[in-house]
C-alpha cells in the first residue's frame, strides 16, 4: 500500500514537474495578438495605438507581435491625407516592427490605392479575411 502511494506521489511529482517545464519553454515564444479598429474616432484610434505600445513596454518586444488591422472608418488612420497619428504609427513601426493591414475593400470603397496609405502599412488585403486567418492560426484578438 505505502509502495503504492509512493509509487502515485512520484508519478504526481514528475508531471507537475514536466508541467512546469513546458509552461517554461512557450514563454520564450513571442504572444501574437492581432488589434481591430474600424472607428474613424480620433480617441479611439490614438487608445488603440497606445495599447499596443503598453503591451510591448509591458511583455517586450522580444515576446511579443503586433499586427493591426484596419478597416471601415478607422483606414482614415492609415491614409496620408487624413491620418493625425503619423508620427505615433512611425514610432510603432521603427521601434517595435509592428504590422499595419489596411482593408482593400474599404480602399476600394473609398477609392484610395496604396500610395493613398501611409508608408508604414505592410499589405492590403481583406480586413475581415486576415482576422479570421490570424484568429485560425492561434493569434489573440483585441478590439479596442
Amino acid at each position: 500500500m505505502n509502495a503504492m502511494l509512493i509509487t502515485l506521489l512520484v508519478s504526481l511529482l514528475s508531471a507537475s514537474v514536466a508541467g512546469l517545464s513546458g509552461a517554461a519553454e512557450t514563454s520564450q515564444y513571442p504572444h501574437r495578438v492581432v488589434v481591430h479598429l474600424n472607428s474613424g474616432d480620433e480617441k479611439v484610434q490614438r487608445g488603440a495605438l497606445n495599447n499596443i505600445r503598453n503591451l510591448y513596454q509591458e511583455v517586450g518586444r522580444e515576446h511579443l507581435r503586433v499586427e493591426l488591422v484596419v478597416h471601415g472608418a478607422g483606414l482614415q488612420l492609415l491614409t496620408k491625407k487624413d491620418s493625425t497619428l503619423g508620427s505615433e504609427l512611425a514610432q510603432l513601426k521603427t521601434t517595435y516592427d509592428v504590422e499595419f493591414t489596411a482593408c482593400s475593400n474599404t480602399m476600394k470603397a473609398m477609392n484610395l490605392a496604396t500610395h493613398d496609405l501611409v508608408d508604414q502599412v505592410n499589405r492590403t488585403v481583406p480586413a475581415i479575411v486576415r482576422l479570421m486567418e490570424l484568429q485560425e492560426q492561434g493569434w489573440v484578438y483585441i478590439k479596442p
